[in-house]
C-alpha cells in the first residue's frame, strides 16, 4: 500500500507539486498499485482562506480513495497540538532555530492527519508513505511519525528555506528522497550530506498526447506568420525572475529594434513596464494573455519560435517539457541548475546568464530557423524518452517497495 500525503489535492487545486501528486497517484493506480491519497480540506496555497473548500472524510477521486483532514493551527512555537499531547514523539526541538519552527507553524497543518499516520503505522506496518513537498508541516511532522516507512518527494529548490535545520533533519530521517531531476538530487546531496543510496531520481512525467495548432493560434491572435514569437508560461511573481527577462528584453528591443513579440501566459498579478506593454503601446513587444486553457496553452507553445524561462528556482519545470513536446527550442537561465541540466542533457536549447549572452542567443536563434528546428526536435525526443508517467510510476513503486538497487549518483552534475 502506498499513501501519498499532500497539503492540498483536488480538481480545483493548482500548483506544481499538487499537480504532480495527482498525476503520480493516477499513474500508480493505473499500474495496479494499491494507492491512497491523504490531504487537507483546503483548496491550495493560492487560496489559503479556503481551508474547508472540500468536505472532510473519505471520498473517491479519479478512482482513488481520498481522505481529507481538517487543518489545525500550531502553538506559538510552531508545534502542533498532537505533538504537545504526545511529547515523546517530538524531534529534538533544541536543534532548530525558533524562526524555523515558526515558519512551520505558519503553514497548513492537521492534527487529524498525524493521528491517522500513527494509527496506520501501527495497524498496517507494510504501508509506504510519500510526502510532498518538503516545506510543509504535513511533510515534516507527518514523515517524522513513520520515518522508516516514509519517502520524501521534496520538489527541492536552491532557496534559503532548503538550508533550514528542520528540513535537513527531515531529509536525514526518511528512508529516501524521490527527486524530479538529476540536478535536484545533486542539490539534496550537497545540502544534507546524505549517502548517495538514499537519494533517487524518480523523475516526473507529463501528458505526452497534446499537439498544438500553432498556425491556427497565430491566426486567432492576429499574429503574422513571420513575426518572431517568444513565449513564457508560468506564475507571474518574483520567484520566476520575470523582472530580469523584462529588463533584458527591453534592452534588446532598444538596441536591435526588430519586430518581435513576447507572449505571457499564467496566473498571478503582473507588473509589466508600460513601455513594454502591447496593450498600451501597439508596437511594444510584450503581450499578456493571462490564464489560458490547456488547449490554448499547447497551441501557444506550438505557435512560438522560442520558449524563454528566466526562473532560477525549479526542481523539474513542467512548462519546459511541455514546450519541448511541441518541438519548441528553449532559452533558460544558466544559473538554474535544473533547467540548465535539462538543456545540457537534451540539447534542446541554449542558456543565458547576463544580457550579453541573452542577446547573443536571441540573435542566433531568431536568425536560424534550421537551428531552432534542430534544438526543438532534440527537446521533444528528450521528453518522449524521460517524461512518460508510466515509467515514472513504475520506478517510484520499485523504489518505495525497495525493489531497485541503490542509485548511482556519481554521474549527477554539480548543483552549484
Amino acid at each position: 500500500m502506498i499513501i501519498i500525503v499532500s497539503p492540498w489535492y483536488g480538481p480545483d487545486t493548482t500548483g506544481g507539486a499538487e499537480t504532480q501528486a495527482r498525476s503520480l497517484a493516477t499513474a500508480l493506480h493505473a499500474q495496479g498499485e494499491q494507492v491512497y491519497v491523504w490531504a487537507s480540506t483546503g483548496r491550495d496555497s493560492f487560496h489559503p482562506e479556503a481551508t474547508a473548500h472540500y468536505p472532510a472524510g473519505w471520498g473517491i477521486l479519479d478512482g482513488i480513495p481520498l481522505w481529507r483532514f481538517r487543518p489545525a493551527p500550531a502553538d506559538q512555537r510552531g508545534v502542533p497540538l498532537f505533538f504537545q499531547q504526545h511529547p515523546q514523539l517530538l524531534p529534538p526541538l533544541g536543534q532548530f532555530g525558533p524562526h524555523e519552527l515558526r515558519l512551520l507553524g505558519s503553514l497548513l497543518s492537521s492534527d487529524e492527519l498525524y493521528t491517522a499516520i500513527v494509527q496506520q503505522r501501527e495497524q498496517q506496518p507494510h504501508t509506504r508513505f510519500i510526502f510532498l513537498p518538503y516545506p510543509f508541516p504535513t511533510s515534516f511532522w507527518g514523515a517524522l511519525l513513520a520515518p522508516q516507512h516514509s519517502y520524501l518527494l521534496p520538489c527541492l529548490h536552491d532557496e534559503p528555506y532548503a538550508r533550514y535545520r528542520t528540513y535537513r533533519y527531515l531529509a536525514t530521517q526518511v528512508q529516501g528522497l524521490l527527486c524530479n531531476s538529476h540536478a535536484e538530487a545533486a542539490l539534496a546531496l550537497r545540502l544534507y550530506g546524505l549517502p548517495p543510496e538514499r537519494v533517487w531520481v524518480a523523475g516526473e512525467g507529463i501528458d505526452l498526447s497534446p499537439r498544438g495548432d500553432g498556425a491556427a493560434f497565430r491566426q486567432r491572435m492576429g499574429i503574422a506568420p513571420d513575426l518572431p514569437v517568444l513565449l513564457y508560461v508560468g506564475r507571474r511573481d518574483a520567484s520566476k525572475n520575470l523582472d530580469t527577462l523584462f529588463s533584458y528584453l527591453r534592452e534588446y528591443w532598444a538596441r536591435r529594434g526588430p519586430p518581435l513579440r513576447l507572449l505571457l501566459i499564467g496566473r498571478g498579478e503582473l507588473h509589466l513596464p508600460a513601455a513594454l506593454d502591447a496593450t498600451r503601446h501597439h508596437d511594444a513587444p510584450v503581450w499578456d494573455l493571462g490564464f489560458r486553457t490547456a488547449h490554448e496553452k499547447h497551441a501557444a507553445f506550438a505557435a512560438a519560435d522560442l520558449f524563454v524561462l528566466p526562473s532560477l528556482l525549479e526542481s523539474f519545470s513542467i512548462v519546459l517539457m511541455e514546450a519541448w513536446l511541441q518541438g519548441v527550442p528553449a532559452l533558460v537561465h544558466g544559473d538554474c541548475a535544473v533547467t540548465a541540466d535539462h538543456v545540457q542533457r537534451s540539447g534542446g536549447g541554449l542558456q543565458f546568464r547576463d544580457f550579453g549572452s541573452f542577446a547573443a542567443a536571441l540573435d542566433l536563434l531568431l536568425a536560424s530557423p534550421n537551428l531552432r528546428h534542430t534544438l526543438g526536435a532534440r527537446g521533444r525526443e528528450f521528453v518522449l524518452q524521460t517524461c512518460d508517467w508510466r515509467e515514472v510510476a513504475r520506478r517510484t513503486a520499485q523504489i518505495v517497495h525497495q525493489q531497485l538497487p541503490p542509485p548511482e549518483q556519481a554521474a549527477c552534475p554539480s548543483a552549484s
